[in-house]
């Protein structure tokens, strides 16, 4: 896709990875984690994904011409994180969960799963189709 197919939809990829900045300090400084809930129990992992974020951004600024592929992969990687760290969750007893009840997926991580899941097929399902369109860049 080139530079200037859709001024529109580059500028709405570019301040989603740029709001990455925002969803850090609302994460580290607030507690509030919006973006990656997937990885609350893993802050390495949670860490090494926000720096994956701000690389997607620098590499779409520098190569917008990839823009879709490179949100793609991206939105297809947290997608297959979100599906295999909830189930994980769901398939996996723990003696913890047994004895003090704690552990256990919740509605509300439920509910942020669906809302998290649906968004992210989306951005796959638009990023794929912008690909097919558009043809690999060059």
């Amino acid at each position: 896709m080139g530079a200037s197919a859709d001024p529109g939809s580059a500028k709405v990829l570019t301040a989603y990875y740029a709001a990455t900045v925002i969803f850090i300090a609302l994460d580290y400084v607030l507690g509030i984690n919006v973006r990656l809930a997937f990885f609350d129990t893993a802050p390495v992992f949670k860490a090494f994904y926000y720096g994956l974020c701000l690389t997607c951004l620098a590499l779409i600024i520098k190569w917008p011409a990839w823009r879709a592929w490179i949100a793609t992969g991206e939105s297809l990687l947290a997608l297959s994180l979100l599906i295999i760290t909830t189930a994980t969750r769901i398939i996996v007893v723990t003696d913890e969960m047994i004895e003090s009840g704690r552990g256990f997926v919740t509605m509300s991580e439920l509910a942020n799963f669906t809302l998290s899941a649906g968004a992210l097929y989306l951005a796959y399902l638009r990023g794929g189709a912008a690909i097919r369109a558009s043809g690999p860049p060059g």
